[in-house]
């Protein structure tokens, strides 16, 4: 008789403070050539920065239940492990300001939006940093070397397909930089809060005159777990979320990439007691995510209290959300 064992973790997103500010943190892995990272006070001032198009999967995920042993006479063994991921988002506010280092910062974002905390890849960091060095050095803001350049490489290539592109002109940029920037764009921030991707790498690299970094957010996603992830939408700004940015910050409601889009049917924006704020909304967001953005027409007011309302359907189901966030100075 066939004896299945069926293991389920379960991974809790916990929001205390303490746990937040231990959480192991990889080093960044940097080339042949050691990365030159801007100091205040003794580099050229911050320039204008710009973003890369978000990068986007080559192709949907393959149904392993189903196609599994297809075409195969296998033999049946007696002891079968599966293992089922059940993701159990917890949040505790206060939380603790974002940190200055890329992996806390992100990790700081993901535990605003109330989605699992990831971890760094040793070897996709050596490959954002090899494609941050080629962008900074070749002045390309990219997602596909030219070979023939300087610092081209195969390994710097994969962070260039599968992730987050940045570049800053001046030299006074910092990781975090390029951390804000892509959360301030629909489309990488979706990538960026991706609720079921367990690990990211990054690389930044400066000479003195530009910055660039990568963020592998594609290489070790796992589109197959997002049907036993609870959490959908995931929401941003948050509910309850403060120190929002007082400026055109989108508001993003994200489903799984591989899935339908939503249907809108109203939304509504304030800034309580009552000011209603100009916004436009859409469900074309880019690369093809699943999802809803709402921009602002104007900077929100700062130190305001904002109420946002979205009612719609989703494959179907009819939806309505009602949530609050608070801006800063």
């Amino acid at each position: 008789m066939i004896r299945c064992l069926h293991a389920i973790t379960i991974i809790l997103l916990t929001g205390f403070i303490l746990l937040l500010s231990s959480f192991a943190r990889a080093p960044l892995a940097r080339g042949a050539d050691s990365a030159v990272f801007a100091q205040p006070g003794n580099q050229p001032g911050r320039g204008t920065s710009a973003l890369g198009d978000p990068p986007q999967p080559d192709t949907p995920p393959v149904d392993a239940a189903t196609n599994a042993g297809a075409g195969t006479n296998a033999t049946p063994t007696e002891a079968v492990q599966s293992a089922v991921t059940v993701f159990l988002p917890l949040i505790a506010r206060p939380l603790p300001p974002l940190p200055d280092d890329w992996l806390g910062r992100v990790n700081g974002y993901r535990a605003r939006a109330g989605v699992p905390l990831v971890s760094a890849d040793v070897t996709l960091n050596n490959n954002c940093f090899e494609h941050a060095r080629y962008m900074a050095e070749n002045n390309d803001l990219t997602h596909n070397q030219n070979p023939s350049l300087p610092y081209a490489s195969p390994a710097g290539q994969i962070c260039a397909q599968k992730g987050n592109a940045w570049m800053g002109w001046g030299g006074a940029w910092r990781q975090r930089d390029a951390i804000d920037g892509w959360m301030e764009s629909v489309g990488h921030r979706l990538w960026l809060l991706y609720p079921t991707t367990p690990t990211f790498g990054f690389g930044f690299y400066s000479n003195g005159q530009r910055s660039a970094a990568g963020l592998d957010v594609l290489s070790r996603a796992r589109f197959d777990d997002d049907a036993a992830y609870a959490g959908w939408p995931v929401r941003y700004p948050a509910p309850g979320q403060q120190g929002v940015p007082a400026t055109r910050y989108p508001i993003t409601l994200q489903w799984p990439y591989f899935d339908q889009k939503p249907v809108v049917t109203g939304t509504s924006l304030r800034a309580l007691p009552g000011t209603v704020l100009g916004h436009t909304t859409t469900t074309d967001l880019p690369v093809n995510h699943k999802g809803v953005a709402i921009i602002p027409n104007q900077a929100f007011p700062p130190n305001a209290t904002i109420e946002v309302t979205v009612t719609g359907s989703y494959k179907g189901q009819p939806f309505s959300f009602t949530w609050q966030f608070q801006t800063g100075n």
